[in-house]
Formats: structure tokens, sequence, C-alpha cells
């Protein structure tokens, strides 16, 4: 069934690309629905912003894709306009209830707004409304990881970095900084942690943070010093305790970072 199209701001060029997306799909009975995602979901386009979309199939299709390494879909015919065309991913209806059940915070950031504009599937909007809604339950446990993570990479790390005159290791320990001190920041507020490429944008709306927060992270990330990094470090200290005693950072720091196989594959970068 179409779903019809409730967008405050939505332009006419998007939605008839977002109708010529649906025409596509909703004769392949491989295809369950269509989401649209991203600025234009929001209302919130350019002019030659491209339409974000997932598209949901059968399990067997998904299975197939996902051993072919083809999960991403982009096409430019159905983007009647200048410098469009559609940037999409395909997944199952079980990716979409995972995602409301346990997504990470970047998965249900790229769900914020998204509007379910055909679908065979009689629930899905109801389930998607549930994913870009803010993890409560990992908050206080994040706000101790997060910033068993700052201390660590403020303190140790980026201090061997600058004795040792290691710009590796100073440039992943400054980066690992900015990162966690702004997850802390976003967590704060209760905000979704979007993506890296959104990271300061969203950071920067954030209503509740330091004085001067902003500047401090960019002097830090402009010029590392011990200076700059202490100054930052220092910034999120004070604004808030964040439940971890300072001799339990180094312990919390090992177990997420060191021993995060245990109980899971290691990342990808760990491998």
């Amino acid at each position: 069934m179409n779903e019809p199209l409730q967008v405050s701001g939505l332009r006419a060029h998007h939605k008839e690309a977002i109708d010529n997306l649906v025409e596509r799909f909703q004769e392949n009975p491989d295809y369950l629905a269509v989401i649209i995602a991203g600025s234009v979901a929001k209302g919130i386009a350019r002019e030659d912003s491209d339409v974000d979309c997932y598209l949901v199939v059968t399990d067997e299709v998904f299975q197939m894709r996902k051993q072919q390494d083809d999960l991403f879909y982009y096409a430019t015919e159905g983007c009647n306009y200048e410098g469009g065309y559609y940037d999409g991913k395909i997944i199952n209806y079980d990716f979409v209830q995972a995602a409301a059940d346990r997504g990470s915070e970047p998965t249900r950031a790229s769900f914020d707004g998204a509007i379910v504009a055909f679908s065979r599937i009689p629930e899905l909007s109801e389930v998607v409304s549930r994913i870009a809604v803010y993890p409560e339950h990992n908050r206080i446990r994040n706000f101790a990881d997060f910033y068993a993570q700052v201390a660590l990479y403020g303190g140790y790390f980026s201090e061997r970095a600058l004795a040792l005159n290691n710009s590796y290791l100073l440039s992943h320990a400054v980066s690992q900084v900015a990162l966690f001190g702004g997850r802390l920041i976003l967590a704060y507020n209760r905000i979704l942690f979007p993506c890296h490429k959104s990271f300061m944008h969203v950071l920067q709306g954030a209503p509740e943070k330091p004085e001067g927060y902003l500047a401090l992270m960019n002097a830090m990330l402009a010029t590392p010093t011990g200076e700059t990094i202490r100054a930052f470090v220092d910034c999120i200290t004070s604004f808030y305790d964040w439940g971890l005693p300072e001799d339990k950072a180094v312990s919390r720091f090992v177990v997420n970072n060191e021993w995060n196989w245990l109980e899971s594959e290691p990342p990808l970068s760990d491998r």
C-alpha cells in the first residue's frame, strides 16, 4: 500500500522522485517497502539534495544480496532534477525490527523523521517510529564508558604521544578525546550520535554544554598540545559527575578497548 507523504517543506521535485521510486518497486514482489530518510524526509533538503532511502526486500533477496556485497542502492533515473540521485540501502524486515529493539545510535539517527512511502507490511510505520528514539537504558553506562575514553586518551596516551613525538598516537588520541567528549555531551542532552560526518553539526546544536566547549575542542584539534588537551578535558570533567571515579577509569578502558573480543566478535580495527 502507498502511504500519503505528509512532510512539511517537501519540494515538488523531491516528491516526484519519491513517487518514481515507489512506482519502480511496488510491482516487484521482492520489494516489501520503501522508506524515505535523511533531509528530504525531514523537510530540510536543499534544492539539489539526494533522496536517502531504505529498500525493504524479502529475506531471500536480502541474504542473496548480502552474500554478493550488493546492499547499496544508487540510481539517478527517476530523480529528474539537477544533481539528483537515490542513495539507498537494501534491508529486510528483520533489520527494521532489530533497529527498533537494539539499533546503534547512528542507525537510530538515520531513521530520524523517516517516512514509509510504500509498504506491504501493515505494521511497518509503527516499528519505524520506534527506531529514532534515544536509548535511555544505555545512558548511565555510556556516561562511565565514554568518560573512561576521555580520561585515558586525554591523559596517559596523549601525554606519551607528546613525550615520544609520536604523531600517529597523538592524532588518534586527540580524535578519540573529541569523539567521546562529544558523545558525553550528546548523551547528557539525550541526543542520538548521528555519524562522524554530521557529528559537529549536531553537537553544535546541543542546548546544554560547557561554556566555550566547541572553541576548546577546535583548539585541541587544530593544535594538540598538553595545554589545549588538558583545557578540553577539564571542561568536560568539571561540567558533570559522569559516575566513574578516577581510579576506575583504567579498568573500564581495558574491558571496553582491550577485552572487547571476550563476549562478541572483535571490532574490525582489532581483527
